[in-house]
């Protein structure tokens, strides 16, 4: 018996090599997958982690100019500032926050990013801050440039969960063409989506949609001669055919809508709770971070 387990020990590891999946990398950057390493080490991180791993996306530097994150879902990656590298820590916040928001696109199936998806993404980076114990020495050397973190982190525990929400909104609804901004708002989707169904065997439809593709053009998230072809396609398919894009549309909008609101809502109730039982944390970071400066 023993003889014959010897024999097949070689082909059960040769079995168990074939089974087993390929490593996931999720980055190229050694300075990345430390960050990633102490995202995955606390609580409200290894949810998260775990979800980067079976859904992969790619995080690298950008090369060009922003202090945000860019999202390039075609590509499937992120690209972080190079200025972060600086901190691991406050690259792991810069990545809870992006991957926050990749999570959230996915769970919901809206195709663009939004202000409240950068709202909700601003609480959970705080949380992921208190748990990691940010210090202001963690903003030190080239992690100056990492301010808005800051600023951001110093508004959830000097204020409230609502004041950063609000200052978060801010921020994303300034316009900075580095950073794709400024973003949209769930309202603003919804009252263009009704000019959608108003449009209905109207020529008005058309020219909606080219507009929308055109603000993308204009904040750099779409390339024009995309546009141009989404515009012919759509203006080229027969008059019947129209119709029905135009009523599958509106209708799966909507859904997608109605799915991140409950998301959304669900999202403010875990904050809510997570700071209840949080508050020695909360306390804690407000002394250490008692000097920061919040923007009016």
């Amino acid at each position: 018996m023993i003889k014959r387990l010897l024999l097949l020990t070689p082909f059960l590891l040769l079995a168990a090599c074939a089974g087993r999946r390929p490593e996931v990398r999720l980055t190229s950057e050694p300075s990345i997958e430390r960050a990633l390493d102490i995202l995955g080490s606390v609580p409200q991180g290894r949810p998260l982690v775990k979800f980067l791993y079976k859904n992969p996306v790619r995080f690298e530097y950008s090369n060009t100019a922003g202090l945000c994150a860019k999202y390039a879902f075609k590509s499937n990656e992120i690209l972080l500032p190079p200025a972060f590298r600086g901190s691991d820590r406050v690259l792991a916040l810069a990545i809870a926050r992006a991957a926050f928001i990749y999570r959230l696109r996915a769970e919901t199936g809206l195709e663009e990013i939004i202000s409240e998806e950068e709202e909700l993404a601003a609480l959970y980076q705080a949380r992921v801050a208190l748990e990691i114990n940010l210090a202001n020495a963690d903003f030190s050397g080239e992690a100056k440039s990492a301010a808005g973190i800051k600023n951001d982190f110093c508004a959830y525990v000097l204020e409230s969960s609502r004041y950063a929400m609000a200052q978060a909104r801010k921020e994303v609804l300034t316009p900075d063409t580095d950073c794709q901004r400024p973003l949209e708002t769930l309202e603003n989707q919804r009252v263009w989506l009704e000019k959608t169904r108003q449009a209905i065997n109207d020529e008005n439809f058309y020219q909606l949609m080219y507009d929308r593709d055109l603000q993308r053009v204009k904040k750099g998230s779409m390339p024009y001669n995309e546009a141009m072809r989404n515009d012919a396609v759509l203006r080229g398919l027969p008059t019947y055919d129209v119709y029905r894009y135009q009523r599958t549309f509106y209708d799966r909008q909507s859904d997608l809508f109605s799915n991140f609101e409950k998301a959304y809502s669900r999202e403010l109730k875990l904050d809510a709770a997570w700071r209840g039982e949080h508050q020695g944390a909360i306390d804690a970071a407000r002394e250490e971070f008692s000097d920061c400066g919040l923007p009016e």
